[in-house]
Parts: structure tokens; sequence; C-alpha cells
């Protein structure tokens, strides 16, 4: 089978310290230790190796209930990362999360993203309604969400009209701790830390998307990141929404351990029931990095 050129022993020096670095942190892990941590890159914050994604259950009003106690009981079992954004469940998700938020802020690191391309609509309420609905006067890292293009990386970007003005300025008033980009495109990513000093990238992550995509940008996205030290979030760990890769024959397992292999300081996930997450939870605490051989094997399954 035909080597993926980031399994190839010619992968670059700066991506093979990062995947050292990353693969150390799996010495000895057993089920019933503390969730390990990895370092959230230059923000300099140790996430928890599994997070909580604030979709499925997370973000469905009529599920307020079930919510929050799920939101409780992760960070119970030591998850300490937690990412949402305005549009899940129509600010649902941020809801749900805000009620958790307001006796336990201090215990999580907190991420909202925003879809606005430009500075007067955040400025003038987005960011606030936001913050109104997570019950915090500050997030610790927002997200320009979604930025999939470089015509769209541009509008963001526009230093007279685009979001990252207003973002900057939220963040000089140390309402937002640090700023990220999301993107489904490794090239985008690559181009987007190259035009501007973001702190993280939310990137997707696992075999059916490398499979169908360039796996030498995302070699190149992930040696970048790790050059300038930009933290990095998996995303799509098990396929997303319309494409889970359970439904491909991998399981949660697998999926998990693929996706910690890269050096990525957490996973995301959202789940739909308390079983879930407590299954996803005890997994991460025990995963062991794939080898080589068992990540071109599940490559070749999604295909």
């Amino acid at each position: 089978m035909k080597r993926r050129s980031f399994l190839k022993a010619t992968v670059s020096t700066v991506l093979g310290a990062g995947l050292a670095k990353t693969n150390a942190v799996f010495a000895d892990n057993q089920p019933d230790q503390d969730m390990p941590k990895r370092r959230l890159g230059k923000i300099g914050y140790d996430a928890s190796i599994f997070s909580l994604g604030g979709m499925f259950t997370i973000e469905e009003r009529d599920q307020r209930e079930k919510a929050i106690a799920m939101v409780n009981r992760a960070i119970d079992l030591g998850v300490n990362y937690i990412d949402t954004a305005e549009a899940y469940g129509d600010g649902g998700s941020e809801l749900n999360i805000g009620e958790v938020m307001r006796t336990r802020r201090d215990e999580v690191f907190l991420a909202t993203k925003t879809r606005e391309r430009h500075a007067e609509k955040i400025a003038e309420d987005i960011f606030d309604n936001s913050c109104a609905r997570l019950q915090s006067d500050y997030v610790d890292l927002y997200f320009c969400h979604g930025v999939h293009t470089s015509d769209v990386l541009d509008e963001v970007l526009d230093r007279d009209t685009g979001a990252i003005t207003a973002i900057e300025s939220f963040r000089d008033q140390g309402r937002i701790r640090h700023i990220g980009i999301s993107s489904h495109s490794s090239t985008l990513l690559i181009e987007a830390m190259e035009r501007y000093d973001f702190d993280c990238i939310f990137v997707t992550l696992n075999p059916a998307h490398l499979a169908m995509n360039d796996a030498e940008a995302l070699d190149a996205m992930l040696a970048k990141a790790t050059e300038k030290d930009v933290g990095v979030v998996g995303m799509k760990v098990l396929g997303g929404r319309g494409a889970r890769l359970l439904d491909k024959g991998l399981t949660v397992e697998q999926s998990l351990r693929y996706a910690l292999s890269f050096p990525i300081a957490t996973a995301n996930i959202g789940v739909a029931t308390m079983e879930q997450l407590e299954e996803d939870i005890r997994l991460a605490k025990s995963a062991v990095p794939c080898t080589p051989e068992e990540r071109a094997e599940m490559e070749a399954l999604v295909q």
C-alpha cells in the first residue's frame, strides 16, 4: 500500500519533533488515571486530550437538563476544554453550557466561534450575545468559524471592515484571551497562519477526510503549526454529522487513537448521550498511538 507522506520516514524534522512530544503523552496510560493533557501551543494551557464539543444534545434547548448534566459530568471526569459556537442550536449550545459556566467557569478553557466576517456586527451585538448566553464576561478562545476559502479569509482579515478588527478590540479589552480560526482545508489554514498570528487552529482530522484530501497539505499545515507554536484542536474526529466513521466500520477507540496520534492538543467530540460521553472519556484516558500501519489500514477502510 502506498504510504501517505505523513507516515513516511522523510517527514520534516519540525513535524517529527511535534509527534515525539505527542506520543510521549501516552506512556503507561491506564483507564483509571487522570485525564492526560497536552499543551495548547503558545497559549500555554494544558488541555485535556478529550474535549467536549457543543453539538448534538448539548445544543438542544428542549434537552436543557440532560445537556447541563452532561457538561457537569464531563468536567467531573477531567475535561477542561469546552467548545461551542453561536451557530450550534441557534445559540442553544451556548445557553446550555452557560448554565454550567455560571458556577464552574474557572474550571474550563472555554472556546466559542462566529461565522460573522465583518467587524460591525461582532462589535454591535454578536460577541456580547455569546457572552450573555455563556454567562461569562470573557471567552478564552474566539474562533473565526468555517473559513474555507481565500476570499473569505480576505474578508475576515480586512483591516478596515474585517471581523479581525473587532475581535482584536475585544482581546485588547481582556474579553477575548486568544484568537483562532477553523477550517476544513489544510491549505487554507497554512495561508491563514502565514497571514496572521493566530493562537490556535481548529482542523478536521479523521481517516476519511485524509483519504479524500491532500496528505502533503496536512503535513505542511501541522508542521507550520508546530513551527509557529500554534495550538491545534482536532474536529470531526468521528466524521461529523453526515459521515460518521462508525458507520464505515471504525470504532470510537480507533478514531480517537487515529486523531491523537497527530500533534494536536485535544480531540473535540460532540456526544448525544451520557453513556457516549463516559465511554469516550474512558477510551481517551487509555488511548495509545496508532502505528503507521494501523493509520494506513483505517484510511483504506473508509475510502
